[in-house]
């Protein structure tokens, strides 16, 4: 309703004017209050794309997650609600310029176990809807990452039974090979980044066969 109304406002100039005559007089906590009203919600999201190339084919490591029904298999990673802070508020407390990487490393290594390097940004997608998990829009940042231990040292163990995820939002770990992705209850969001922007981001990884 307060999205609708304040494309309303943006499309009739007078009215537009009006209303910014009178916002300039609110006091600045009331300002922000309404503009969290009226704004469209977004959720950030940080995603980490793990790929191990020295198998063939190569190989993804996903996640499967106990919440979720549809699309239970995805990459791994998360929000940045966890990020300390309130907005409403001054605060002497700076964050990272790399803030969305640390909320990535962080939510891999509390419900993982794994710790990871953040190489370098492959993705910032806007999706307005997702079929599993209706809601606010999503601003998902894909990131290509690799453990801290290195993959060989995670498959083993992985194999050994070493890894177990750490939260209970996660039921199992793997690495999958590329050309098996279509035979997974993939998330969608993860499947549409992995059958169309990875073959165009990486064309050498041969993922035709994906979609």
């Amino acid at each position: 309703m307060w999205t609708r109304l304040t494309r309303f406002i943006e499309h009739h100039p007078n009215l537009h004017r009006l209303t910014l005559l009178v916002w300039r007089l609110f006091p600045p906590r009331l300002a922000g209050f309404l503009k969290g009203l009226l704004s469209r919600n977004w959720l950030v999201g940080a995603v980490a794309v793990m790929i191990d190339e020295s198998t063939a084919p190569p190989e993804i490591l996903l996640v499967e997650h106990s919440y979720r029904p549809r699309g239970a298999w995805g990459l791994p990673g998360g929000s940045l609600e966890s990020t300390p802070g309130d907005p409403t508020r001054p605060s002497d407390n700076k964050l990272p310029d790399n803030v969305i990487e640390s909320a990535l490393r962080r939510e891999i290594s509390e419900e993982l176990g794994i710790e990871i390097n953040v190489t370098r940004l492959l993705r910032i997608d806007a999706i307005p809807y997702v079929a599993e998990e209706p809601g606010p829009y999503r601003l998902d940042f894909y990131f290509r990452c690799v453990p801290v231990e290195g993959f060989a040292a995670l498959r083993k163990a992985l194999s050994l039974g070493d890894f177990k995820p750490r939260s209970p939002e996660i039921k199992e770990i793997r690495f999958v090979p590329l050309t098996d992705l279509p035979g997974y209850n993939l998330f969608s969001t993860d499947f549409k980044f992995l059958s169309e922007e990875l073959p165009r981001l990486h064309p050498n990884l041969n993922l035709s066969n994906i979609g």
